[in-house]
């Protein structure tokens, strides 16, 4: 995510800042890189970038911030990295006015990087000399100096802002982990540069990320958890009845009826689940089927409420966060199950269809959940509303009145009270959306309306040559249209039976001993694991 690379590559500069005397000049040349700007920090698009936080790992990847970089910048490394996206003066790239105002020093993470990164490179080849600018280092950086050169950058400004800014945010930006106690002693007058950097090495804190309770508090976590094992549970206990009616039944019918007569059972079996006998497997198979009826129209109601609580939770204009990492794990989170949420709605859908239950509202709350996923995963976060709200929560006068850079500098370690992980890997849940959720709404969607041609009064007799509208195309004696149809059902039944396995797997390894604390858990959250479950069984099933 935030820079892998250039983090690799300034991890394996030489520092020579301790080995040469500051009165002597260095040989080696400083090296300026010109990025565009910060990867992974500036935006964040769940559907994308995803991927990159990592899975399998209770820290969330570091790349989420900056913080390692602008260490790293500080340190006195041969290479450092700029970026022309940062610096904005008048719609034009300016260091030299930007880092001189602390309106503009702030008011961006790349044009505070950049500054950052500045006045350390005049501290090594002004003072400490243990770098010199070159003719091709100072045309890189000319991209960004706009009115000034690197090698007549005052640096000074910049390190008392620097060190205002930081001691003001260590008071007033209210967030978990405090400051080093070195940045409170820090002192323009007294500081050396070189103690300067030591003490802003670790302003930049690691903070564990606080999940929205709306979405991933223990009692939703609970309700998904459920809403997977229920789904999956019908479908054994739906397969397992089929198989013992198959045993039961079929075995003295193949004995007693003519072969032609058991071949129409057989391929009629997908138009109806309810056998036509009045005994105790009739009763049966009406509970079951009313039963998958009123369970998909429970969960309606539940992927509903979470669906919307998703798109709001990924717009950054109505997400609640103390730092960007934290809003962008719950970007992450919220996504994640608003994506995968449907799985357990696919999985009975897929069933109805297959046994010839089928009625419109149904099918429609279905499907309006299916378009309320597509909305939720389309979601981005932009940094520069993060920014914004950081701003509005709370500004501090230092920093010109901008929000606390440890808001978008600090890194993501883990989740408060879970673990991180999207097990066994985003990506097979990208393509689960992306290639299996489409195929199965294609063919829902094409079957429902079948139906409805066969069903309705004024198309169940059109008739185009032979064919009939609304029904699957028959050819040769083995009527290999409905054989096709009912092997394409079972595929999909067992594709979404073990996908939603892999998801409960994945929502039960993010519990930890502190995920059911008691602390955890409010009157919502109570509440929420028996609410969407509540259903009943008496629908009329046609």
């Amino acid at each position: 995510m935030a820079s892998a690379s250039i983090l690799q590559s300034l991890s394996t500069s030489t520092t020579f800042a301790s080995s040469l005397p500051s009165s002597t000049a260095s040989s080696t040349p400083l090296t300026i890189l010109i990025r565009n700007s910060i990867e992974g920090t500036s935006d964040f698009f769940p559907f994308l970038d995803i991927a990159g936080l990592g899975s399998g790992s209770d820290d969330v990847d570091s790349g989420l911030t900056f913080k390692e970089l602008f260490a790293t910048s500080l340190d006195g490394n041969q290479e450092i990295t700029l970026f022309s996206s940062g610096c904005q003066v008048d719609g034009r790239t300016d260091c030299t006015r930007a880092c001189n105002k602390s309106s503009l020093f702030f008011s961006s993470l790349e044009t505070f990087y950049n500054c950052a990164a500045l006045a350390a490179a005049a501290h090594w080849t002004q003072d400490a000399k243990s770098y010199y600018v070159s003719q091709e280092t100072e045309r890189n950086a000319s991209v960004i100096m706009g009115s000034g050169t690197l090698s007549e950058f005052d640096g000074r400004p910049v390190l008392r802002s620097l060190i205002a800014c930081a001691q003001d945010s260590c008071d007033n930006d209210g967030l978990s982990k405090p400051c080093n106690r070195t940045i409170d002693r820090l002192s323009y007058d007294t500081s050396t540069p070189e103690e300067i950097f030591e003490a802003l090495d670790e302003f930049c804190p690691e903070l564990p990320a606080e999940v929205n309770p709306d979405i991933f508090g223990p009692g939703v976590l609970i309700s998904y958890v459920l809403q997977v094992c229920f789904a999956a549970s019908l479908y054994l206990l739906l397969k397992g009845f089929t198989l013992w009616v198959t045993i039961t039944q079929d075995t003295s019918r193949r004995k007693s009826e003519p072969k032609p007569y058991r071949l129409k059972r057989s391929l009629t079996r997908i138009e109806s689940m309810i056998w036509r006998d009045s005994g105790g497997l009739s009763r049966t198979s009406i509970a079951i089927a009313t039963t998958l009826v009123e369970f998909q129209e429970a969960q309606c109601w539940f992927v509903f409420a979470v669906q919307i609580a998703s798109i709001l939770a990924i717009v950054v204009n109505s997400q609640e966060g103390t730092f960007w990492g934290e809003i962008v794990v719950n970007a992450a989170i919220a996504f994640h199950v608003s994506q995968n949420g449907i799985l357990p709605m696919f999985l009975v859908q897929v069933c109805l269809h297959h046994e010839g239950i089928r009625n419109w509202h149904t099918f429609l709350g279905f499907f309006m959940e299916y378009l309320l996923a597509v909305v939720a995963t389309s979601q981005k976060i932009y940094f520069k509303d993060a920014f914004a709200l950081f701003k509005s929560q709370n500004e501090i006068e230092a920093c010109g009145f901008n929000p606390s850079p440890r808001t978008y500098c600090a890194a993501t370690q883990g989740i408060d009270g879970q673990s991180f992980s999207f097990f066994p890997h985003p990506l097979l849940y990208k393509m689960t959306f992306l290639i299996l959720d489409t195929i199965a709404i294609i063919a829902l969607v094409a079957d429902q309306l079948a139906w409805t041609l066969r069903k309705h009064h004024l198309t169940k007799h059109v008739q185009i040559g032979s064919y009939r509208l609304g029904r699957w195309p028959r050819w040769g004696k083995q009527k290999r249209g409905l054989f096709i149809k009912i092997w394409f059902w079972r595929i999909l039944e067992v594709a979404y039976l073990v996908i939603n396995i892999l998801y409960m797997i994945s929502l039960t390894k993010v519990i930890n001993a502190e995920s059911f604390a008691a602390n955890r858990w409010s009157y919502g959250q109570v509440s929420c694991p028996q609410s969407p479950y509540q259903f009943h069984s008496s629908h009329d099933i046609r």
